[in-house]
């Protein structure tokens, strides 16, 4: 687990002028739900440092796309939106429990340890035993720009850890032991099968394509080179 400074990147109020004025930005959706090996799974996402009405919108697709699903949280880059930002409802839906944005946020003070099963998302139906600190701190800045301090415990702590791993570039599968670990490779090779299939067949963008639009939405409203922290 990350243990990076407590203090979170301030994300830039909205006006900021875009990292490339010289196009239009690229649009962020019609947003869904991608799945492994997607390139936006695969590598750390960006800081961002423009808030703007299509960020916004973003996010309520994101609830949208997390409810449907039954999720209980959802990171930026389970979209291909390539954000330092994930949501959070523990109840999985919209009438019921409390909508939680964290956007560059930073983990800190891991204690304990506990393991519990997890699913995700972006690997439907695959879900293993997972050890992580049973408490953590976050630091982060909700949509509005307030800044965020939560000292979180229980499944909360779990999910917010789940999805800070996912704006790192790593899949709860990367936590588990060998034995697990090679039990899950079998699967994580089916779903590859599954995704260069669709690619084959013209259903899915090649991955060359993909990483260009990762690159472009970065360009967009993330900080400069390899700025990931």
């Amino acid at each position: 687990m990350d243990t990076t400074t407590s203090q979170p990147a301030e994300p830039a109020a909205t006006g900021i002028p875009l990292a490339s004025e010289s196009r239009i930005p690229e649009p962020l959706g019609p947003l869904q739900l991608v799945e492994y090996p997607h390139p936006a799974l695969l590598r750390p996402a960006r800081r961002l440092v423009r808030i703007d009405d299509a960020v916004c919108e973003a996010v309520e697709q994101m609830f949208e796309i997390m409810y449907e699903s039954v999720g209980i949280g959802l990171a930026a880059n389970q979209v291909a939106l390539p954000y330092r930002l994930f949501i959070v409802n523990l109840e999985a839906h919209c009438d019921a429990g409390e909508e939680l944005v964290f956007i560059n946020p930073s983990l800190s003070r891991p204690r304990g340890t506990a393991v519990q099963e997890e699913g995700c998302l972006s690997l439907p139906g695959l879900r293993m035993d997972v050890r992580r600190p049973e408490r953590v701190v976050i630091d982060a800045w909700s949509l509005d720009g307030t800044p965020i301090h939560l000292d979180l415990d229980g499944m909360l702590a779990r999910v917010v850890q789940h999805e800070f791993d996912h704006l790192e570039g790593r899949l709860f599968t990367d936590r588990l032991p060998e034995a697990a670990a090679l039990e899950a490779r079998r699967s994580l090779e089916t779903f590859r099968e599954v995704f260069e299939g669709r690619q084959s067949r013209g259903e899915l963008p090649a991955s060359k394509s993909l990483l260009a639009r990762l690159d472009r939405l970065e360009a967009d409203r993330c900080d400069g080179p390899n700025a990931h922290a």
